[in-house]
């Protein structure tokens, strides 16, 4: 009973302390040198494995669910793909890049969105979302803690826009 009710709080406990360790380590930076920050692989691997969740709910509907069951299950199966192609896709697709110019987010669709250093207005972090939102007059991008390299981008920010991380909301 008392290892049913600790095991998953464990586990979460010991990913997201993986997952903050990982968002300290360097950053990739393309040949031009700039900061190319990527949330870890975690995210991708984890949405692949939620997708093959999600095909097998289809096999489990089609092949060995009862007729009045199987609707349910597909709905099921559908929402776990569909969830496991976005957390794919934020980990494999999305990025965002820091210049000499300013900030560039590739979605997971893969379009662009560009804020340069003096169009900055914004800044806050989400105690709760744990994202750093930039903002500019018509363009938000949101920076994830998980993201390999985010210490390097909070100390950019704070280099171009000469405030300090406790005035974005980022506990010391």
């Amino acid at each position: 009973m008392i290892l049913k009710d600790i095991l998953p709080v464990m586990a979460v406990s010991v990913i997201m302390i993986l997952l903050f360790a990982a968002s300290k380590g360097q950053p990739k930076k393309d040949e031009l040198g700039n900061i190319i920050l990527k949330l870890p692989k975690f995210y991708s691997i984890f949405g692949i494995l939620v997708i093959l969740g999600g095909i097998g709910f289809f096999i489990f509907a089609f092949f060995f669910a009862k007729e009045n069951d199987q609707l349910t299950i597909v709905i099921i199966g559908l929402v776990a793909m569909l969830s496991g192609l976005f957390l794919f896709a934020k980990g494999y697709v999305s990025h965002i890049k820091v210049t000499e110019l300013g900030i560039i987010e590739t979605t997971i669709f893969g379009k662009q969105k560009e804020i340069k250093w003096n169009e900055i207005e914004d800044l806050s972090f989400g105690k709760v979302s744990l994202e750093l939102k930039i903002a500019s007059s018509n363009v938000k991008i949101k920076a994830h803690t998980h993201l390999v390299g985010f210490n390097e981008l909070v100390s950019k920010l704070e280099e171009k826009t000469g405030k300090k991380r406790i005035e974005f909301g980022i506990p010391g």
